[in-house]
């Protein structure tokens, strides 16, 4: 079969053009930072999570392989694809990397562990991967800008749907494939995606990113040898938009060009639980720091949120550690109790069936206001003696100042990186992360960490 250079007209042969021909002119040099970030807190929750049982589990079953090619954080080695399925759950196990608004969903976990294991296998530089990451999540973000919430209504998990185009992009980028074959990579990817929202709270979750990562490996390493997909999988009757949100905006014909890249609108996590639970956390804190309460002061307390955070984030009873992730009421009473809700640590079997937090938690109501902010959060707490106290906040805003939030992801990623690894090769990771757009490979993330 003969092929150009030209992908098919479209809103998929216009992504593909854009990002197989893109260069750092229009990604600007903001966006290297912030895949620096990103990758830094992605690298961190994966490590951490390196003794998860889904994450040992998936590595027993996938991994192992001393003369395989590509390495996974834990240590061993695996097939290329296996790297990204093992790597990409471990990424998500904890619920601890980061969110974007546009996108709906976790935008790097099914992103870099795809990437990283394409740029080991190419033996590409530190700044093809940054590069890959870019642009993994500008397709992400551009999907998911046009889909709206309808995946989640309809109970779709965007980590695992979109995530695996955005991972196909990556590695379509590093492998340097024309806009022809990458259109057949997004096509492979899209008729791969898969994710159930029903899944949240258990092991299935993390999952969805693992596998979405291994599908957007398996589509462009497909698509480079020549097999062929609908190359307007995302836009024709039948494909991804209208069969994953039929009700979402039409996509164009077109890819908009735009002044900044999306990955510079990322949000981290500072709180381990699933990100609709952080605006509600933050205003607990709030409450308690500014009127000086504790859970010992609760009478009741109202949450007021948005209508997606139903099916979500509001499991009412908690039984695991993993539960407390998305029971958005159990968390609330914690925070007032001055738990750290950071610490990996407090996410435990024993914490979700505390006798004392349970009768709290009995005493918590959970409001939606359907026309609401998707990520804003307010509570109303009374408290025994006749006090209302009111608070709300917002953390889905990007941070404008880049050295703070590096400080802050460094703080995060040395709590939960450092018990795995030790001071001295978290530094060696620290170190390589901030000079890999100037390395010739990635060999030195790994070395970092063996």
């Amino acid at each position: 079969m003969e092929r150009s250079d030209q992908a098919a007209p479209g809103f998929t042969g216009a992504m593909a053009q854009w990002l197989s021909t893109v260069d750092d002119t229009a990604i600007g040099p903001a966006a290297f930072v912030w895949a620096r970030h990103a990758l830094l807190d992605w690298l961190a929750v994966a490590i951490a999570a390196n003794d998860e049982p889904l994450v040992t589990m998936l590595a027993a079953e996938y991994g192992g392989d001393a003369l395989a090619p590509c390495s996974l954080l834990g240590g061993t080695r695996a097939e290329v694809a296996d790297a990204a399925l093992i790597n990409g759950a471990a990424g998500h196990a904890l619920d601890f990397d980061d969110v974007a608004s546009a996108m709906r969903g976790h935008p790097t976990v099914p992103v870099a562990p795809a990437a990283l294991a394409v740029a080991e296998l190419h033996r590409a530089s530190g700044a093809d991967l940054l590069r890959a990451l870019m642009i993994g999540h500008e397709i992400e973000a551009r999907i998911g800008e046009r889909l709206g919430d309808a995946q989640y209504r309809f109970g779709l998990h965007p980590t695992g749907t979109t995530g695996a185009i955005g991972a196909a992009a990556a590695c379509a980028r590093l492998m340097g494939l024309d806009a022809d074959r990458t259109a057949h990579a997004l096509g492979l990817a899209a008729t791969q995606a898969a994710g159930l929202k029903c899944m949240f709270g258990t092991m299935a979750k993390p999952l969805h990113a693992g596998k979405a990562a291994m599908n957007g490996v398996m589509a462009a390493r497909l698509a480079a040898r020549g097999f062929t997909a609908n190359t307007a999988a995302l836009e024709c009757p039948q494909g991804f938009a209208a069969t994953q949100a039929p009700d979402g905006e039409p996509l164009p014909a077109h890819f908009e060009r735009r002044d900044t890249m999306a990955i510079e609108r990322t949000l981290f996590k500072y709180h381990a639980s699933c990100y609709l639970t952080h605006s509600t956390l933050e205003a607990v804190a709030q409450a308690r720091r500014k009127h000086g309460i504790g859970l010992d002061d609760m009478e009741t307390m109202a949450i007021l949120v948005s209508g997606p955070h139903r099916g979500v984030c509001d499991i009412a009873r908690p039984r695991t550690g993993l539960e407390i992730k998305f029971a958005i009421q159990h968390l609330a009473v914690m925070a007032l109790d001055g738990v750290s809700t950071a610490s990996l640590s407090n996410y435990t079997d024993e914490r979700a069936t505390d006798p004392r937090l349970v009768r709290a938690r009995e005493r918590v109501t959970l409001r939606t206001d359907q026309g609401g902010d998707r990520n804003a959060a307010g509570v109303e707490i009374r408290t025994r003696d006749g006090r209302t106290v009111r608070e709300s906040a917002n953390v889905a805003v990007p941070a404008s100042d880049l050295e703070r939030q590096w400080q802050q992801l460094l703080a995060k990623a040395e709590a939960i990186v450092t018990p795995v690894l030790g001071s001295e090769r978290f530094g060696r990771l620290v170190d390589a992360v901030q000079s890999l757009d100037r390395l010739p490979s990635v060999d030195s993330l790994f070395e970092a960490i063996r």
